[in-house]
């Protein structure tokens, strides 16, 4: 297998508006599409370090109450053809407070020409760094 290539342009802000939908899902989300979102075997190791499968994770989006989460240095890296890593900088505030970000990761593939979220990783940094605006 061949070195990782960077994603283009257009493939980057398709997965980052996908990830965006799950992190911050609006108020025309539903839980099937949420579900349509994650591969049937998804997985997800949180920044809390719980496991969670998808419906764990459709039905806290759905719960609601969650901070928004800011996205900072959203990069996407095609490891194949129909397979891309996004990894980011995920920041919440706490009121007025910025809280320590996390660094996530996510593995997402392509098929049937949709792309579905197959792992998630969150890191937590521990130490705040606030955003550059």
């Amino acid at each position: 297998m061949g070195a990782a290539k960077p994603a283009g342009e257009r493939l980057r802000r398709e997965l980052e508006a996908l990830e965006k939908r799950l992190t911050n899902p609006g108020p025309e989300e539903t839980r099937d599409s949420l579900a349509a979102l994650l591969a049937h075997d998804f997985r997800e190791y949180g920044s809390s370090g719980r496991t969670y499968d998808a419906a764990a994770v459709v039905a806290a989006l759905l719960k609601g109450g969650r901070s928004v989460v800011r996205f900072d240095e959203y990069r996407v890296r095609r490891l194949g053809r129909d397979v891309a890593l996004a990894t980011y900088v995920a920041r919440t505030a706490a009121g007025a407070r910025w809280v320590p970000p996390a660094l996530r990761s996510s593995l997402w593939q392509r098929n049937g020409g949709v792309w579905r979220l197959v792992f998630h990783q969150g890191t937590r940094e521990d130490h705040v760094v606030p955003p550059s605006d």
